[in-house]
């Protein structure tokens, strides 16, 4: 099957970097209660963090433990209505899609008692936004868009505002995301020891590092000060006084340690998920990846697809989804229909316009052909899947399965290399802009994202507009009408959205808000 857990280590450096709703959607898993008095949650992560600085935070597990010490402006909302909650803000209104005030909470502070005011904010985003740092780039672009920003903090009105050079109608959801998290002048005034997580004064968040063993294992502490939890209102139960999160790359040993009590709250990628049912645990879903193929439609490249789109739409015909799923997810995955998973806000149903398996129609346009596929290494029995398919069709194919970074460098920089690519996208990001902007627009080279060199005019012409006004109503119809012409147009067809699950045993609990797992929502319920 697919090793999801190297998918997920290169999530937010790879396919959130290139990228990245239908109603947004929150879910809970209440354990009932064990009978226990622990103070304590003994988790998992599937890598040792590489950084504890959120700002360059890259691989999964630096984004799940840098929420748990940095607290974000706003947070992911609950319910279906795909809004968002206060963090550090209590109030936020957008004056334009250019420019944003926030209401900094009263009584907010760093781990060594420093109050955080607007002007700790502003200082925080400064140091992000001027980082030369790949996660940091991601993280800024998410945040702040393409333009630069500019802070202007008044402490005393306890306000910040943020005024960009480009328009970024996604503001507000890109200061949900943990790589945004305020780090405090401490922090700021050590970047080394950030990283390292020795500065005692760095955090903002409900908790602090207190130990770690490289590669091995965290231990956070709650801080016995913090009052700034957001206002969720199907959280239930006590926080942990003490988080222990040990690195377990084992899906099958994560099984055994939970049921066993080993710990007590474990993610599962595969089918060890379905061994826990029952009123002794408690499983709350969401996407983790959207995969996607990508079509290279370069001039020049010696794309096969380059201004072919019948050609493109036989592949998509070729390729059974469901086939897929069971080779590369086995079966766990959802349909997806569009260019990220439904979760997402203000995402399209394009069943209608994704093209139907029938090798037989596929064959008439594919056979003879040679198609270059790009895919990840590790992906192995995905790879087979769709090369056999494609070959069944007719057309000869030449299989690259590049390491993960150098597959990023293809897929960028390198069309004369490939024909179609398999993508994973982060399907936790929630801002279907990144993922629109993958197939529109301009091309890396050019300072863009778009990774199939399509040339959309009306897709184009609908985004910006997307980006540039602040009614929400029309932002999804703006990007509606740049999915469906993507679509349409077939530059990428989606395959299948997988499906995580976290499972808390009896007596703990744990959240997905509007389609991402908030670690610092974890719970002992007994």
């Amino acid at each position: 099957m697919v090793r999801k857990r190297i998918l997920v280590g290169v999530a937010v450096a790879t396919a959130v970097g290139l990228s990245l709703s239908a109603c947004s959607t929150s879910g809970s898993a209440d354990g009932g209660s064990s009978g226990s008095t622990t103070s304590t949650i003994n988790a998992e992560l599937w890598y040792a963090p590489a950084t504890f600085d959120p700002a360059k935070a890259s691989a999964s597990s630096d984004v799940e433990v840098a929420r748990l010490g940095f607290d974000t402006l706003l947070r992911q909302g609950e319910g279906d209505d795909g809004g968002y909650i206060g963090g550090l803000a209590t109030k936020w209104d957008a004056e334009s899609a250019s420019k944003y005030e926030f209401t900094i909470r009263d009584g907010a502070t760093c781990s060594d008692g420093t109050e955080i005011t607007p002007s700790v904010v502003a200082k925080s985003f400064e140091y992000l936004v001027g980082l030369d740092d790949s996660g940091a780039q991601t993280w800024k672009n998410q945040a702040f868009g393409s333009g630069e920003p500019a802070f202007t903090p008044d402490d005393s009105a306890g306000t910040l505002t943020i005024s960009l050079s480009s328009p970024y109608s996604q503001l507000l959801g890109g200061l949900t995301r943990p790589g945004t998290g305020v780090i405090c002048p401490a922090g700021i005034a050590d970047p080394k020891g950030l990283a390292a997580g020795t500065v005692k004064g760095a955090w903002s968040g409900p908790y602090t590092l207190t130990k770690s063993s490289a590669g091995k294992s965290v231990q956070y502490s709650l801080r016995s000060d913090y009052d700034a939890w957001p206002d969720w209102k199907t959280v239930t139960g006590k926080p942990a006084k003490t988080i222990n999160m040990t690195v377990q790359g084992d899906s099958n040993t994560s099984a055994n340690l939970l049921q066993s009590g080993g710990v007590d709250v474990a993610r599962f990628y595969d089918s060890n998920a379905e061994r826990f049912t029952g009123g002794d645990y408690s499983t709350v879903k969401f996407a983790s990846s959207a995969y996607n193929l990508v079509f290279n439609e370069a001039e020049g490249s010696g794309s096969v697809f380059a201004g072919d789109q019948a050609l493109r739409a036989a592949v998509a015909q070729a390729i059974d989804t469901k086939g897929f799923n069971n080779a590369g997810l086995d079966g766990l995955g959802v349909a997806q229909t569009t260019v990220n998973a439904a979760s997402y806000r203000c995402t399209v149903d394009g069943s209608s316009m994704v093209q139907s398996y029938d090798t037989k129609a596929a064959t008439k346009e594919l056979k003879g052909k040679t198609i270059r596929l790009l895919i990840m290494s590790n992906w192995d029995p995905a790879a087979d899947f769709l090369a056999e398919s494609l070959r069944n069709a007719g057309a000869t194919v030449k299989v690259s399965a590049p390491d993960p970074a150098d597959w990023t460098t293809q897929m960028r920089t390198k069309p004369d290399t490939w024909d179609v690519a398999v993508a994973a996208e982060d399907a936790q990001v929630g801002l279907i802009n990144l993922s629109i902007a993958r197939y529109l627009g301009p091309t890396y080279p050019e300072g863009g994202t778009n990774v199939s060199s399509s040339d959309n005019p009306e897709g184009l012409k609908a985004y910006e507009a997307a980006m540039a006004t602040t009614d929400e109503d029309q932002q999804c119809a703006d990007f509606a009408t740049a999915q469906k012409s993507i679509l349409e147009r077939v530059d990428m067809t989606p395959l299948i959205t997988d499906t995580h699950r976290y499972v808390a045993r009896k007596g703990f609990e744990t959240h997905v808000f509007s389609g991402y797992w908030d670690p610092s929502a974890m719970r002992i319920v007994s």
